[in-house]
């Protein structure tokens, strides 16, 4: 099965006056992911596409955008997906058919976490960043991932760039 790891676009400040929860992407965040969502569609692996989520409002948002180029069979909201729960995120991906892709919409620090748990080493994950692993989830505590590459917004851009010459 394939697994994208990726960290939600950029967010408003955070305030103290306000619930963390409910800050949603900045212009700069969408346009980014709009970049992300244009280059994936064009490599993403054959068969059914699913994307679970973090229930915060811009882990959403990002999931919103990316869907609206890979046309998952589903989008599903996870609590623990926002809490990096490295053990409900491992018992719902051995349920998961191995012809799978997934893609995953969280937040720093867990996605380097589950990367470290997966590889050995984490992806330093700037927002709106993406990391696509071949994940085998019955091999080792937590499964095993190869990490296929990782791909940044300013990345994203310059392949865009290069496509319109």
């Amino acid at each position: 099965m394939y697994v994208c790891l990726m960290r939600h676009g950029k967010a408003e400040p955070y305030r103290d006056d306000r619930d963390d929860s409910g800050r949603a992407l900045t212009s700069r965040g969408i346009q980014d992911v709009r970049d992300m969502a244009s280059l994936v569609r064009r490599w993403w692996p054959d068969g059914t596409t699913r994307i679970w989520t973090s229930p915060l409002v811009r882990a959403c948002q990002t999931a919103e955008i990316m869907s609206q180029s890979l046309q998952p069979a589903a989008i599903r909201t996870d609590r623990f997906i926002g809490d990096g729960d490295l053990s409900g995120l491992y018992e719902e991906l051995r349920a998961l058919p191995d012809a799978d892709t997934l893609l995953i919409v969280g937040h720093q620090p867990y996605l380097d976490q589950w990367t470290a748990a997966w590889t050995g080493a984490p992806a330093g994950f700037k927002t709106a960043s993406l990391a696509l692993f071949s994940y085998d989830p019955y091999d080792g505590a937590y499964g095993k991932g190869k990490l296929l590459f990782y791909l940044h917004p300013a990345g994203a851009r310059l392949f865009l760039a290069r496509d319109t010459h």
